[in-house]
């Protein structure tokens, strides 16, 4: 898979201009006062980011960046989940994409990027931690149906059995943690803590795997940070990062995603088809 930062944060062809406000409805107000924010967040900072995506953002994205008119779910982009206190949706927003209908938006601030990145990251917490959530029984599906989805062609049988490497799995898990991993395949990938102290994502063993090919040879690792400028890569055997310094397309970067088709399928499942494969994995004690 070519590396397009849209990938995370594809935008159509139709956005308002650069910084134009949007009018906010009644509703919108009412999605600010119920905003949920995890204690461990800066609820201001949340709520103001909420605010100033919704003013920006919101026409692509939804009010919540949960997705809208072409514009894709952020709490699930992988650029935005792998993010650190908003560096890089912060130069991705100073560049925009204009050739996927993204401009750019460099008047925001520092300080605005960061709010945005606080609520995203808050949100996403909250998608992911199941301890914030009251759960009934999830186990509602049809397990023969759910088989019939996790073996259909391009299905979870291409890369996982259930005589294998998913045996088990009914015992491994509950029914709530199953359906979370199927859900956030990446949920928790930053818990790790890097060599600096900060909380990071390239530990995690599923991280965004990039190549880069220079003039004098070709180095793989597990993505770190990429921008126009920059690329660095972590490499597990050795434990050290490595930077690139960029220049348009100098050197070759390719990004491969190893939960890529985790990522794909969660755009065709419906409630049903989840709740059909969580009864399925269930079953196997």
């Amino acid at each position: 898979m070519i590396w397009s930062i849209a990938l995370a944060v594809s935008i159509g062809s139709v956005m308002p201009a650069a910084g134009q406000p949007q009018q906010q409805t009644s509703a919108d107000s009412d999605d600010q006062e119920r905003l949920q924010v995890p204690a461990q967040f800066d609820r201001a900072s949340a709520t103001r980011g909420q605010s100033i995506l919704a003013a920006n953002c919101g026409f692509c994205h939804g009010t919540n960046g949960r997705g809208g008119a072409g514009g894709p779910d952020l709490t699930r982009s992988p650029l935005v989940q792998e993010d650190v206190e908003g560096r890089q949706i912060g130069e991705l927003l100073k560049t925009g994409r204009p050739g996927q209908g993204m401009p750019s938006f460099a008047q925001l601030r520092e300080a605005e990027v960061k709010d945005i990145a606080t609520f995203l990251h808050s949100q996403i917490y909250l998608n992911s931690d199941r301890r914030l959530y009251t759960i009934g029984n999830i186990l509602v599906g049809d397990p023969k149906r759910g088989q019939s989805i996790f073996d259909s062609p391009g299905g979870c049988a291409s890369c996982h059995s259930v005589e294998n490497d998913l045996k088990g799995i009914g015992a491994r898990f509950d029914p709530v943690a199953l359906q979370r991993r199927i859900l956030l395949p990446r949920a928790g990938s930053q818990i790790g803590v890097g060599p600096g102290g900060g909380k990071t994502g390239y530990l995690d063993p599923n991280a965004l795997q990039a190549t880069i090919t220079t003039h004098v040879g070709r180095y793989q690792g597990r993505l770190v940070r990429l921008s126009d400028f920059n690329i660095t890569i972590f490499d597990p055997v050795s434990g050290a990062t490595r930077s690139f310094t960029r220049s348009g397309n100098e050197p070759a970067v390719t990004i491969s995603d190893p939960l890529k088709a985790h990522v794909d399928r969660l755009y065709q499942w419906n409630d049903r088809d989840l709740h059909d494969v969580t009864a399925y994995l269930a079953g196997f004690k």
